[in-house]
């Protein structure tokens, strides 16, 4: 056989094999719905209200805490499981001073989920720190469940 016949199923070889690496890439989370967004953005305005009345600045919304939210939020909705990310890795990438987190799981509406927060001490002291000016809320619903993490933050 020559040199030239061989190369042929050597290419289509490379390019199967190209192709098949492609499908092994991770694709992102699937986009938040409409729903979702809506939730996140009650509870965003929830918190400000509460923070509001107790003379707390407003917490802004930050791309990359919201980012962090998200991934937060779909990760415990996949694995139906509730937990913390760390925190550490989001101080970093975000470039911030200080961060904070709550997260939770249940079929509350927003304004009941922040009532749930403020009634609990350490979720409560998130909420009401002064030295956050920033956030990034997600929700995710998964089961007839709301998943949800907000994320807090001090700029460096």
């Amino acid at each position: 056989m020559s040199p030239r016949a061989n190369a042929r199923p050597i290419a289509a070889l490379v390019v199967v094999t190209v192709l098949a690496a492609g499908l092994l890439v991770a694709s992102p989370a699937p986009a938040a719905t409409p729903a979702d967004v809506r939730y996140a953005n009650q509870v965003h305005e929830r918190v400000n209200d509460v923070r509001a009345g107790q003379d707390r600045v407003r917490l802004q919304k930050h791309r990359c805490l919201q980012r962090f939210a998200a991934k937060q939020a779909q990760a415990m909705a996949r694995r139906r499981q509730l937990f913390h990310q760390d925190l550490g890795r989001v101080l970093r990438a975000c470039d911030l001073r200080q961060v904070g987190e709550n997260v939770a799981v249940g079929p509350l509406t927003p304004r009941q989920q922040v009532q749930q927060w403020m009634d609990s001490p350490p979720h409560q002291a998130n909420i009401l720190r002064r030295s956050y000016r920033v956030t990034g809320v997600a929700a995710r619903r998964a089961g007839g469940t709301w998943w949800v993490a907000q994320v807090f933050g001090r700029r460096a």
